[in-house]
């Protein structure tokens, strides 16, 4: 029963690198906000909005909005290893 409640808790903890991807199409960067790379995904978003504004630098957004949502899934795929590493370093 102990492991299943330790189990659950880990579980509740991670965070779905899906999700991560949906928001990151959504909206730029809250992919890497919901990561926990907050500051950067703050950053990702004004200047993508900034340079898809001006015209001659819209395929560079597109190019940073591609790896903005790619950032965000990695990102969440490292939190989630952070997070099981903790607990295995609590568990021993």
């Amino acid at each position: 029963m102990n492991d299943a409640i330790k189990l659950a808790k880990l579980q509740n903890e991670m965070k779905n690198p899906t999700t991560s991807l949906v928001l990151g199409f959504l909206i730029p960067g809250a992919g890497q906000m919901y990561a926990g790379s907050v500051v950067f995904g703050i950053i990702n978003f004004i200047l993508i909005l900034v340079l898809a504004i001006t015209i001659v630098a819209s395929p560079i957004a597109f190019i940073l909005y591609a790896l903005s949502m790619y950032w965000g899934y990695k990102g969440t795929i490292v939190f989630n290893n952070e997070v099981i590493r903790k607990a295995e370093s609590q568990g021993s």
